[in-house]
């Protein structure tokens, strides 16, 4: 029988909080919980109850929300990997023996400020008078349009002179290139991925503006809501000779990415994200089964 577990990890000592078998019952206890087994990461740590009390006050109420931070959530999915593979005792809610196991562990980020595991960091923390930082609300994210699709995504390119044509191909590159900048500092800046991960993506997406929409399709990524399941169906696996299952789903990831964009720069709805994701996760499936296809053909 499947049970639920609730993984906490501080985001500055990376002290684990688990808790485990949470049905519908213990949800509704979380406010008293949670603040149960910070004083017991405090007591692994071996904080004194004073402080342990200081901190809670001070605290005040638990509040849920989103992070971004990836080094977090990289912890916490291993904490979370391991965790399916072990055998819990579910007798106790707080799970204090793994709570004591990963307090041990040593974290890239914390060894290179001198710290051996999370409850030495947490320990030292405590050391420090406590005080509440003020929370600077930031502004909503505004993305700057440069790009500009409407007119390129009117034309008719079938009656275009070839003069006509190669200046749209130009206006259409230079307002690809301008939309991946943006979409680059958006990423970075929203969605917390590195400059390594964005550059990857805009690699894809690259192949994907510029020859196919521009050259095959003839159109702009805004007037296009099928050609993303297109591509990865059936142009992406028999035109790129290097294509393969790992690549076919970065491009799929990519181009999610990208139409993602498009939707919170107010260049497609609502409707047509929800329609090109379709596309995406079924141009992807017909895209694997084409790459069967070949493997098995290999063979002969």
């Amino acid at each position: 029988m499947e049970k639920k577990v609730i993984i906490l990890l501080n985001d500055q000592t990376y002290n684990p909080i688990i808790l485990q078998d949470i049905n519908a019952q213990k949800k509704k206890q979380l406010p008293k919980l949670i603040p149960e087994a910070i004083r017991m990461t405090f007591d692994i740590a071996g904080i004194t109850n004073e402080k342990n009390d200081e901190y809670l006050n001070l605290a005040g109420g638990i509040q849920v929300a989103v992070t971004s931070n990836r080094s977090v959530m990289g912890s916490i999915n291993l904490v979370a990997e391991e965790l399916i593979s072990l055998r819990l005792n579910i007798n106790q809610t707080i799970n204090r023996e793994k709570m004591v196991f990963y307090s041990n562990y040593i974290h890239t980020r914390l060894f290179k400020k001198g710290y051996r595991n999370s409850a030495e960091a947490l320990r030292d923390a405590l050391n420090k008078p406590l005080k509440l930082e003020e929370v600077i609300k930031e502004e909503p994210y505004s993305i700057e349009k440069s790009w500009n699709y409407s007119e390129l995504s009117q034309l008719d390119t079938s009656t275009l002179s070839e003069q006509q044509w190669e200046k749209y191909v130009e206006e259409l590159t230079e307002n690809n290139e301008k939309m991946l900048v943006a979409f680059k500092e958006y990423m970075i800046a929203v969605k917390g991925l590195s400059e390594k991960t964005v550059k990857r993506h805009i690699e894809h997406l690259d192949f994907y503006l510029n020859i196919y929409l521009t050259e095959y399709e003839q159109s702009t990524p805004t007037n296009s809501t099928d050609a993303a399941g297109n591509f990865l169906g059936d142009f992406f696996v028999r035109k790129d000779l290097s294509s393969s299952r790992a690549s076919l789903r970065q491009n799929g990831s990519a181009l999610k990415k990208l139409y993602q964009f498009l939707y919170e720069a107010d260049e497609i709805s609502k409707f047509d994200l929800t329609e090109i994701n379709e596309f995406i996760r079924t141009g992807t499936q017909e895209g694997e089964e084409y790459l069967s296809l070949i493997d098995d053909e290999s063979w002969f």
